[in-house]
Order: C-alpha cells, then structure tokens, then sequence
C-alpha cells in the first residue's frame, strides 16, 4: 500500500510545461502538409483523445504527431548527438530538411520535437518498405471490406480500421499504468495490442533502458515492433500469423536498420538483448557446421517466441532474409496467403496454419519443408562474398 500510495504521488507531482507548438513546423498547415504530417493532435491514442492520455500519463510530458500511416505519443528527452552518429543523423536531417526548411543546418542536439519528427518520417519510410516486401499500395486496401475481390482485410490501413499507434516512454512507469489500464497486467517490456473495437494496433515501448535512450539503438527496437505490428495487422488482426515469419521478420527488418541491433522477445513483451554477436550470416554458417539449426516442420508447429532459442532466432532470421533476398515475390505471397485464410463462411480463420504453410509452400515455391532446408542450408552456409 506504501508503494502504491508512493507511485501516485511522484506520478501527480507538477510538471513542467513544454512549448505550446512545434517550434520546427509551427503546427502551420501549410507546413505540415508539406512534410507529411497530419497533425500535432489531438488524435486517438489507445482508447483516449491525447489531452487525455497526457492527463492520465502525468509523470511525463508528452508531443504528439500524426503522420498518414501512424499516431506517435513520446515523452523522449532532448537528446545531444555524438560525433560518431553525427554522420547517421545529419543525413536524416537533410531528408527532413527537405520538408522543413525551418530545420536548421548546425544541430548539436535534438529537442523532443526534432527527434519526434525524425523518428515519425523514418516510420512512413518504414511503413513504405514493408508495403514493398507485401507487395502492395495504399489503394489494395478499401475502407470496408468488400464482397468482390480478394480479401484484403476490413480498412485502409494494411487491412485495419484505423493507424497504427506508437507510445514511446521515456519512464517505465507510465508504461506500466498505460498497458495494465488495457491489458489488466503490468509488464516491464514492450507490449504490442490490437484494440478491436477500434481496430488498431498499438504499441507501447518503455524506453528507459540505457541502450534504448539513445536512438542509434531506439529506432531499429521500433522498427523491430513495427514489424509485429504490420504483419499482424495485414489484412486484419483476427488471428496471429505463424510465429517462425512473424519473429524472423521483425529481426530482419531490425537488422536492415542496424546489424548489431537485436530485439529478444520475451512471452510477455520484448528487451533489447546485447550478448548476441554482431555478425548473424557468421553466427548461422557456426550453427550449420555444428548441426544445431532448427527445420522448417519444427518452426511451422511454434506458437510462442519464446519457444525458440538462441538457434532457432538465428534459423528463422535466416530463413526470412534467405526468402526476401532470393524469392522476394514468393515471399510476398506466403506473407498474404498466411493472413488471408478464410473459412467455408468467408470468415478469417488461423485453423491449420501449419497445413496452409505447407500448401502455400508447394503452391509458390513448388517445395516441400524439407526440400526448403536443403536449398536453404546451401545459401546459407556459402562463404561470405569476396572470400574463397
């Protein structure tokens, strides 16, 4: 009772009050549209208009943006950039520049809102290369779902109602009092939800870890969720896609952004894991050598994450990349064909997913699961190129 009463008091203390706009867009219309941006709130955030999510998140201030694909809440600090990053982050400020000229070309750090702004227009360049991996546009997706066509889920929004929402925290307790308000548990980690009446995915990120309070590590962690998140929602979350694609393309979608980042999922949220080798390709070749890799039939039965290991996560990153590189269009099909199963009333249905696996595997990449490890034991166990 001590401790709770305590919470509630450091959590209802004053706060200070940020700037009242955006000093970068000047929440201008004319601006804003230019750079993409819908709007600086108020916007939905879980189940709240974000005034009151603030109000009820007090142990924070908190900024808003929405962009065309997604809402983000942070209560990130002002973050000082090293000189080791300063070539990552002046690269993405010239890109940014390019839709707000106000951005100034001498930045020796990022306020709240410069870093919310960049972090929100790497998440619509994340959104548009995920769109390229499923191999489809906005306009694949109708506002309802319609009785002629293929299914394509039930909204606009990969097959969502609704955007696609990030919190970002930069206190773990105002992590733990968002999540347990929707989810009735208090988890330490990053949770992913689907709020069904509003159809939309959410994702709440505590971001206090050491690693994680530098965005160097923080995007590719979102990004990581990102993945969960667009997959899950592809033509509608009704059911959770297979977990071996669902786990092994998140962490390539990571490691696109930055090798040696690693997002470990735990089975009540996930945690950036730092004791993974930087070199993955290097990491799968040692596996294969030893014979401790996992098969395709054994991947399609996993239905937790974490039922898989250290070698299972480098199996099915490896699989993934193995697919986006090599069969990329193939890929593209698994990856519907996995979220677009119906039953015999035209319902979505995850009955079976291991036989729908085996059918689509047949069906685009004219294999079996065992024909599928051979040919891919051999991509991955070539020497690195350059090397003989």
């Amino acid at each position: 009772m001590h401790l709770a009463l305590a919470l509630v008091a450091a959590l209802s203390g004053p706060q200070k009050s940020k700037l009242a706009k955006c000093p970068w867009c000047k929440e201008d219309p004319a601006l804003m549209a230019a750079a993409g941006i819908v709007s600086h709130g108020p916007m939905p955030i879980g189940t709240q208009q974000s005034p009151e999510f603030a109000l009820s998140l007090p142990a924070s201030q908190w900024i808003f943006l929405e962009t065309p694909h997604l809402r983000w809440a942070s209560s990130l600090p002002e973050q000082r950039i090293d000189m080791e990053e300063r070539p990552r982050v002046e690269a993405e400020l010239a890109r940014l520049r390019e839709k707000l000229p106000g951005v100034p070309k001498e930045v020796r750090k990022l306020d709240p809102w410069l870093r919310l702004h960049l972090i929100a227009m790497k998440g619509e360049e994340f959104h548009t290369r995920f769109q390229e991996l499923l191999r489809v546009t906005d306009a694949d997706f109708p506002a309802e779902r319609k009785a002629d066509g293929p299914f394509m889920g039930a909204g606009k929004f990969l097959g969502e109602k609704d955007k696609h929402e990030v919190v970002l925290h930069a206190n773990p307790a105002t992590h733990a009092l968002f999540t347990t308000a929707f989810s009735g548990a208090q988890v330490e980690n990053a949770v992913r939800w689907h709020f069904p009446v509003q159809h939309k995915m959410c994702a709440s990120l505590p971001c206090d870890d050491p690693d994680l309070k530098q965005d160097k590590w923080l995007f590719p962690h979102i990004v990581h969720n990102l993945s969960h998140l667009f997959y899950s929602a592809y033509k509608h979350f009704s059911y959770d896609p297979p977990q071996w694609l669902d786990e092994g393309l998140a962490l390539c979608m990571e490691k696109e952004i930055d090798p040696r980042s690693t997002t470990n999922e735990g089975e009540e949220g996930t945690f950036r894991d730092a004791t993974y080798p930087d070199d993955w390709s290097d990491a799968v070749r040692k596996m294969l050598v030893r014979g401790r890799s996992k098969t395709l039939a054994e991947l399609m039965y996993v239905k937790e994450v974490g039922a898989l290991d250290r070698e299972g996560l480098f199996t099915v990153w490896s699989m993934v990349r193995f697919l986006i590189d090599e069969h990329p269009e193939a890929l593209a099909k698994l990856l519907g064909g996995t979220k677009g199963q119906l039953d015999e009333k035209g319902y979505p249905t995850g009955t079976d997913l291991p036989g729908l696996q085996r059918k689509l595997l047949k069906e685009h990449f004219t294999l079996t699961p065992q024909a599928f490890d051979e040919i891919w034991r051999a991509w991955a166990s070539a020497p690195p190129p350059g090397t003989k």
